[in-house]
This record gives structure tokens, C-alpha cells and sequence, in this order.
């Protein structure tokens, strides 16, 4: 057997481990509306297109999003943020119940609204459609005390059981930074793994085992300025200084992902499959839920990052905001062992 097959197997092992372990998932619980519609003229009131409405779909999205990939990896997921007492909070309580999750951590906050973001996606009678605007409706301000201990009582009943924690912030109201520090706190108390991954606060989440940001976001959180100079590794080490990580993963697009470890060598690996991605919507949310089963099934950073780069390879040829499957995730790591034999002569007449 070859080294990269034993490589392989061993990765299937590690998901096969992903199976019922317990992930709680706390951060901005996002609705996603996806509104449909055809375009075949211009207004006369005003130089845009008018577009006539096919119908409507939903997803959940940011925290919700990374909840219902660990569902759908295999996972139990746990989610607990804040809804408001609105339609499209009752909308997101549903759809991830329908998915099979539990709900009793999403906690109703009267005179606050339900982060919604709705993409308007059209397009002529023969053509893809494709969005043309999005219209984000979002929260003005964080939570308040009340809530914040709300929460800190929740995360209190559900940390216990947990395997591992992530932590989802879209900058919508959630994290406060005494929740912040709390929470890792007590996941460090415990020996629990806990993954941050921030849109724009990174640097506030001190402590995390991990954290999967962007390129972009990696650059941001460590106070350097991103061009064709600057390389993932300074980047990467800057901001497992700033953060007092044991590790970062970060995301690099069509150049795959770079994960940087106190002490190590940086390791990189590239795209699998086309680098040309359909759409990189909740990318994240999928590479930091893989990210999580894996320490939570005892996998270490480096099975992490290649467990979640072959998780991202799926998710990014997929429309909208989707997931990756158990299922998937088997037939993928087939592909990548059939195309290694090919490679080698391996099993040629």
C-alpha cells in the first residue's frame, strides 16, 4: 500500500469518527432568503431592470449555516444565538428543525430583528440566473446584559456534553467581548477544542484553539497589509501571536489553504478538484465545521486542514448556501484515490 493511500484511509477514519459528536455552534443566527425572477425589460422610471418574482426559497446561514453542516457531516449539532421575534426568526426555527436540529438554544429577544439576508437572483427566460443585489437586514447593536446572561446560562447546561465549540461571529450583535472571553475560557477549563471563525473581529478571540479566517481576514486580524508580498506565513505567525492559537488554518481561494503552528514549518495544500469555484457562499462555515469534528474525533491540525480543503471542494460547486454531506465527503476521498492510482499506472491494462 502506498504512503498516500495509508494517508487516505486514515482520513476516512477520522470521518467515520465525525459520527454523533457533539459540536455546539454559538454566534449570529442569519436567514437566507433567495428571491427569483426573470428580467426582460428596463423601467421607464429609473434606468434598472424590472424583475418579475417566480418565487421564493430559505437557508439557514452564518452560525445556522455551520450548524447544519456539522448536522450534515454527521455530527450532532448544538446551535445556540439570538432571534427576534419576527417572522423570519419562526422561518429559521424551522428550517433547522426540519434538518433535525435542536432548537432549544435559539433564544427570542423581543424589539430585535431576525439578520436576514436576501439575494435577488434573476435573469432572462434561457439564462443562469445570477444575483443582482442583495438587501441585508441587520441587527443595530450588540446584546444586551440580560440577553448575554441568557446565553452564558445556555452555553452553561450545553458545554458539558460538548466535544467541540465553534465559535461564528458575523458581526451582528452576538459576541460581546465579556461572552467572548467566557466562553473560552471555560472550553479551555474543560480541554474542549474551540474554533474561531470572525468576519472582522478576529484579533478579539484570544485564546481559541484555532481559528479558520480567510486570506483576507487573516491579514486584517494580524495588522498587516495584504498584496502580492506578503506571504501566508508571516501572516499566519502574526496572528498565532495575536491570538495565543495553537494553530491557524487559513483559507487562500484557488491557492488552497496554509496552516501555520507554533514551533512547525508551514504546511500548505492545494484546491482539490477545479479552482474555479460556482459560488463560495458559507464556504467557511463548511471548512470550519469540518475543522471542528475533526479535533472533536481527535484528528490532528494538519488531518483538519486536508479533511476540510477536500469539504470546501464540495460546498464551492454547489448554488447558494450549502453543505457538504457524509456521503459526499466518501465519494470525494474515492475520487482522489482512483485519480492517484491513475497517476501512478496503478491498475492500467
Amino acid at each position: 500500500m502506498t504512503q498516500r493511500n495509508t494517508f487516505n484511509d486514515s482520513l476516512r477514519a477520522v470521518v467515520r469518527g465525525w459520527r454523533r459528536k457533539r459540536v455546539l455552534i454559538l454566534g449570529d443566527m442569519i436567514l437566507d432568503e433567495y428571491v427569483y425572477g426573470r428580467t426582460d425589460r428596463v423601467s421607464r422610471e429609473a434606468p434598472v431592470v424590472i424583475v418579475r418574482y417566480d418565487g421564493s426559497s430559505y437557508s439557514p446561514g452564518g452560525a445556522a449555516n455551520a450548524a447544519q453542516n456539522v448536522a450534515a457531516l454527521g455530527g450532532k449539532a448544538v446551535p445556540v444565538g439570538i432571534i427576534g421575534k419576527d417572522e423570519h426568526g419562526m422561518k429559521l426555527r424551522e428550517l433547522l428543525r426540519s434538518r433535525g436540529l435542536s432548537v432549544r438554544g435559539l433564544l427570542t429577544v423581543r424589539n430585535r430583528v431576525t439578520t436576514t439576508k436576501i439575494r435577488i437572483m434573476a435573469g432572462d427566460f434561457h439564462a443562469q440566473r445570477q444575483q443582482i443585489v442583495r438587501i441585508d437586514r441587520e441587527v443595530d447593536g450588540p446584546a444586551g446584559r440580560a440577553t448575554e446572561e441568557r446565553i452564558l446560562k445556555r452555553l452553561d447546561r450545553e458545554i458539558a456534553a460538548a466535544d467541540a465549540v465553534i465559535l461564528s461571529d458575523y458581526h451582528q450583535g452576538f459576541f460581546t467581548g465579556r461572552l467572548i472571553r467566557e466562553t473560552i475560557g471555560r472550553c479551555r477549563r474543560r480541554s474542549i477544542p474551540v474554533i474561531a471563525d470572525s468576519r472582522y473581529r478576529l484579533a478579539l478571540f484570544k485564546g481559541v484553539t484555532m481559528a479558520t479566517p480567510n486570506e483576507v481576514e487573516a491579514a486584517s486580524a494580524a495588522g498587516i497589509e495584504l498584496s502580492r508580498s506578503s506571504s501566508p506565513e508571516r501572516i499566519g505567525r502574526k496572528l498565532l501571536e495575536t491570538l495565543r492559537a495553537s494553530s491557524v488554518l487559513v483559507t487562500r481561494g484557488r491557492f488552497g489553504m496554509s496552516l501555520v503552528e507554533p514551533g512547525k514549518r508551514i504546511r500548505s495544500v492545494g484546491v482539490v478538484g477545479s479552482p474555479e469555484a460556482t459560488d463560495v457562499t458559507g464556504a467557511g462555515d463548511t471548512v470550519v465545521s469540518a475543522v471542528a469534528l475533526t479535533l472533536a474525533a481527535g484528528g490532528d491540525m494538519v488531518t483538519a486542514m486536508h479533511i476540510a480543503n477536500i469539504a470546501a471542494s464540495i460546498v464551492v460547486m454547489k448554488r447558494g448556501t450549502a453543505v457538504a454531506e457524509a456521503d459526499e465527503m466518501q465519494d470525494r476521498m474515492d475520487e482522489i484515490g482512483r485519480a492517484f492510482k491513475e497517476t501512478k499506472g496503478v491498475g492500467r491494462p
